[in-house]
């Protein structure tokens, strides 16, 4: 092998440069930029990225790292290089969702102990993202600071997910992030890079080949002179402007220069190859492109050289320009490439490959990098290979990879298609991204199992992974069936699998309206669970749901999952949890209701898992909704509707779209409410049981609202029929009747006002709770005028005892409005004015200024709603300005609420803008204030009428 003189200085590439540099300019002055460099094999993206890493000084920091072509990156590979060794033990240390991150950057050699995990897991792939942005941002505490990544293509997963997480919340940040890649078929970023490519926006450039004069300069530079014209005319057509074979077709210092006659991708290999003398080091060169970067000893043992053969190797390679400096890597993957073909045909690398696996198992290497050597090999693989491929996917679980995990037990799958219990971990793992495709694992677990266990577990895992797919039906027949198959076994194991298929089936039941009925019919004949067991406490939380929805009595209801939540061990995690808060809140218990969201949305804060928080957070609106407070549960609706725009979660939104289009409702904009509920693209809406009822009752509202009475009537009563065909008799599931009935006594139709109120009473009676029985007053009210004082004076009564503000206030409304009827104007002055200012503390400007309205009409006086200074904030600054009174930093709201500083920073200044406050102390005091003075205070003399 003969030396280098060194690499070939960039020519033709001054602007690329130029603007590669800005990203650190920007990182320097706290703006934030992305670069995204897309350009073929050869045209010079490495060597542009090497000339900023150098030209990169001053206060910012770089930090570097390269996907590897030929050998899977294990899960967050990419990003475990970029942040280097340290990073791990520096997120151990940091506060709140940050310290996830440790699992995800531990060195896979030392993520486990005897014991168990030495690290925290991370529960899912966005908690990861999460922390991994909050350690980075953490990073950039220390200085500015420069990512650079090259080969992009090759990353794995998890690394791009984090990239593009991170480009999405540079704003603002002292942080530039440069990802060099190669183009996808088309010359755009590839189908893998789109997301990527999304985010950094206007920020990509594709480099272009070489034009004549800088070919020419190129060729000088190498030769020591240009080449003549007619050389040069060749040189250019067979290049076609590509430096790296430019470099190739002109020899250092002069010499004859050898053109083919094409430049295909073949011929650019085989000129790479001819470049490549190995001599001594050849062993050596071919073990290093199979294992990559290693230590001596095992490049040695892989090579099966002496260890100061590898070392004089190493040194020898760097020399002529295979590698990088100072490292064993090899300075282009075309390089790497070019060895291999050189060195070791298809058998001889397919042998040095298991060699090379079964140096680093038995040396006890990190498992995901054994089985990233081991993956290319044809299949199929080896017994102790498949035992690598299950140890690897072991460790990507433990770290937060699902997509390293599921690519890994893809293989160990291959290799044992009938075990069942590789089949439901796959689905499990893949069931949020790829539904379908684990439908189909689950199916064939179903139909390889042999014993009763593993055909129940396949079962349920089904049914709850058609939910996301909208085939629960399928899911209900499913497990419908396999509940026969143990009819007859008593035994104690029997038992145990019925708790855990009725659990199931009462989850995917209670979903779609044509399943509702008949998972009542069968709940009836199921036992009663103690709530011991995780799948027990399922199964008495969705049979409360169950008894909620068929309805009641509320108490029983109530009991049962106030005894769920007193058996959970404190996790108060997934449908148990959110079961037991939906049947409190119809029983008017919202107060127990909101404590155990509350829990779970700390929860979901603590553990940075954005899904959950979005879910919480949409369901905790409706419960705002019930008890009136129409400002939180608008702020929770957007805080969710916020993240699910994001993380792409459609599923996760349509709940609080409803909530915040039942807000626009109540503010008096039913155009508003209308448009919401119109972009909900959700497939099947009116087959869901939740969902599409709430739906009916709000666009029904808006149509009220807007004065179309007709269509508001017919919108409630399809919302009637559709309950009774599900087998829904919970009165305040959907109080349809009760709104029918206040429309129609409006109208003067008293008598069809009559048969929805008397339907009501009978829901409402059985029911038992105070709410059911106000709004069962209202509509016999409306339905029976001449009773219709006294009737109403009771469902004041009822109502308060209830948490329904709203319906009380229009309760009280009209009431003072029959009053007025009366001509006892004095007592009606009284309920409406108390009417107008419970429905304005509630933020209802409709409600309140119907009352408002009524009672100046009839006589009385009463300032409009003054409002609250915080009302001139944004629903988004009003977030931020709340959790900043509370004594939250700016990093902590950030977290908490899952956007970025920058973020919370433009919303503070705002506000303090707005609220002419110039820091959090005044902030703290003008909120308090604000909150304590809510309402609509009477005129001054008003107070009698």
């Amino acid at each position: 092998m003969r030396e280098r003189p060194g690499p070939t200085p960039l020519v033709g590439r001054d602007r690329e440069a130029s603007w590669l540099r800005s990203a650190s300019g920007a990182a320097a002055d706290g703006s934030g930029a992305a670069r995204l460099l897309l350009g073929a094999p050869g045209l010079g993206k490495t060597a542009l990225l090497t000339e900023l890493c150098d030209a990169t000084s001053g206060p910012v920091r770089v930090l570097r790292a390269a996907a590897t072509r030929g050998r899977a990156e294990s899960g967050f590979g990419v990003v475990r290089e970029l942040l280097g060794p340290d990073a791990a033990a520096r997120a151990a240390t940091l506060p709140g969702g940050a310290r996830w991150a440790q699992a995800a950057l531990a060195d896979p050699g030392t993520d486990r102990t005897d014991g168990g995990s030495a690290v925290g897991a991370v529960p899912e792939l966005h908690g990861a993202l999460h922390a991994l942005y909050w350690l980075t941002v953490d990073l950039t505490g220390d200085g500015p600071l420069l990512l650079v990544v090259d080969d992009l293509q090759w990353s794995d997963d998890e690394s791009l997910a984090f990239l593009g997480f991170l480009l999405r919340r540079l704003s603002g940040l002292p942080l530039g992030v440069v990802l060099a890649a190669r183009p996808g078929p088309g010359g755009g970023p590839g189908e893998r890079l789109t997301g990527i490519a999304a985010a950094a926006g206007d920020a990509v450039r594709t480099l272009a080949p070489l034009d004549r004069d800088d070919v020419r300069r190129l060729a000088a530079l190498r030769a020591g002179a240009p080449p003549d014209e007619s050389r040069l005319d060749t040189l250019v057509r067979v290049s076609g402007g590509n430096p790296l074979l430019v470099e190739q077709l002109v020899p250092d210092g002069g010499g004859e220069i050898v053109l083919p006659a094409e430049a295909s991708e073949e011929v650019v290999d085989d000129l790479v190859e001819h470049q490549v003398r190995l001599g001594g080091a050849a062993p050596t060169a071919v073990a290093l492109a199979v294992v990559g970067e290693a230590g001596e000893d095992l490049l040695a043992a892989v090579a099966r050289v002496p260890t100061a053969t590898v070392r004089e190797s190493l040194a020898a390679l760097a020399a002529c320009g295979l590698t990088l400096p100072g490292r064993a890597a090899f300075r282009h993957d075309r390089l790497r490439g070019a060895v291999l073909r050189r060195c070791a045909g298809p058998g001889e690398l397919d042998t040095l490959r298991r060699r090379a696996g079964r140096v680093l198992s038995d040396a006890g290497s990190p498992a995901e990098l054994v089985a990233g050597i081991l993956e290319p090999l044809p299949a199929p693989p080896e017994p102790w290979m498949v035992d690598v491929f299950a140890e690897a996917a072991d460790s990507a679980a433990r770290r937060g990879a699902p997509g390293t995990e599921a690519r890994l037990l893809d293989l160990v799958v291959r290799a044992r298609p009938d075990d069942v219990e590789v089949r439901l971990r796959l689905a499990a793992t893949i069931g949020q991204r790829d539904p379908d495709r684990a439908l189909d694992h689950l199916q064939h677990a179903l139909d390889v199992a042999h014993d009763m266990a593993g055909r129940a577990r396949a079962a349920a895992a089904f049914a709850m992974t058609a939910l996301a797919v909208q085939r629960a039906p399928e899911g209900v027949e499913l497990l419908e069936r396999v509940l026969t198959e143990l009819d007859g076994d008593t035994t104690p194991a029997a038992a145990e699998l019925r708790t855990h298929l009725e659990a199931a089936l009462l989850v995917v039941g209670l979903d779609e309206k044509r399943t509702v009925a008949p998972t009542m019919a069968r709940m009836r004949a199921m036992s009663v669970p103690e709530g011991r067991t995780p799948a027990e406490r399922q199964k008495l939380a969705m049979m409360t749901v169950a008894t909620a929805m068929q309805g009641g009595p509320a108490v029983a209801a109530v009991d049962g999952a106030r005894r769920v939540l007193l058996a959970d061990d404190g996790g108060l995690g997934g449908w148990a949890a959110l079961a037991s808060s939906l049947v409190l809140r119809l029983g008017d218990e919202t107060a127990e209701s909101d404590a155990v969201l509350d829990r779970l949305v700390v929860a979901a804060r603590d553990r940075a898992s954005a899904w959950t928080y979005a879910l919480v957070t949409g369901t905790r609106s409706t419960n705002r909704l019930a008890t009136g407070d129409l400002l939180e549960a608008e702020l929770d609706a957007l805080a969710a509707l916020e993240i699910t725009s994001r993380e792409t979660w459609s599923d996760n939104a349509v709940v609080p779209t409803i909530a915040l289009a039942s807000v626009r409702v109540h503010r008096g904009d039913p155009a508003g409410a209308e448009e919401l509920l119109d972009g909900i693209s959700r497939p099947r809406t009116e087959d869901f049981a939740w969902e599409y009822h709430d739906l009916l009752m709000v666009r029904a509202g808006a149509r009220a609202v807007a004065g179309d009475t007709e269509g508001a009537l017919r919108t409630y009563e399809r919302c009637g029929r559709s309950l009774a065909e599900a087998g829904i008799a919970n009165p305040v599931f959907a109080p349809w009747w009760a709104e029918a009935a206040m429309l129609l006594g409006d109208l003067g139709r008293h008598r069809e006002a009559a048969a929805a109120a008397e339907h009501g009473a009978e829901l409402a009676d059985r029911w038992g709770t105070p709410r059911g029985a106000g709004l069962a007053l209202l509509a016999a009210a409306a339905a029976d005028p001449a009773r219709a004082h006294p009737l109403l004076a009771e469902a004041v009564d009822a109502l308060e005892r209830s948490p329904a503000r709203l319906d009380q206030a229009r309760a009280r409304r009209r009431l003072g409005t029959e009053l007025l009827r009366q001509g006892r104007v004095r007592a009606a002055r009284s309920q409406l004015r108390t009417a107008a200012q419970l429905a304005a503390r509630c933020g209802a400007v409709h409600e309140a200024g119907t009352a408002r309205d009524l009672l100046v009409a009839a006589g009385g006086r009463m300032r409009r709603p003054r409002g609250s200074p915080l009302d001139s904030l944004t629903a988004a600054e009003h977030r931020v300005v709340r959790l900043a009174a509370e004594g939250l930093r700016n990093r902590e709201i950030a977290e908490a609420l899952f956007v970025t500083l920058r973020t919370v920073e433009v919303h503070l200044t705002g506000a303090y803008r707005k609220l002419g406050v110039a820091d959090r102390s005044a902030l703290t005091a003008l909120v308090g204030a604000a909150t304590a003075g809510e309402g609509v205070a009477p005129a001054s003399g008003s107070a009698t009428g």
